[in-house]
């Protein structure tokens, strides 16, 4: 398999797991799967057009600001609150 079918494949298992999680009442966790959807679908855009994968959110902002706004903005807005969640998540455990 290619790189593109992995990163798409990924986007469609992440995206059932949340949804799996979200249905089950765990919403931080829920929350982190869909945060970790939407990164990857900036990494497939990334890879399909550019053919390069950051190496970190630092990495990804910086290509995706000029070339992809809007999915800039989405992923930014929430970037705050995922890490939150996350750190949540880790501390909870």
């Amino acid at each position: 398999m290619g790189k593109l079918e992995d990163l798409k494949n990924n986007i469609g298992e992440y995206f059932k797991s949340a949804e799996l999680l979200f249905k089950e009442g765990l919403t931080n966790a829920a929350f982190m799967m869909y945060f970790k959807t939407l990164v990857t679908i900036a990494d497939y855009t990334l890879w399909r057009d550019l053919r390069v994968l950051p190496d970190n959110h630092r990495e990804r902002f910086r290509l995706l600001k000029p070339r992809y706004p809007d999915l800039y903005n989405v992923l930014s807005y929430y970037f705050p609150l995922g890490t939150h969640t996350q750190g949540k998540l880790m501390k909870d455990s």
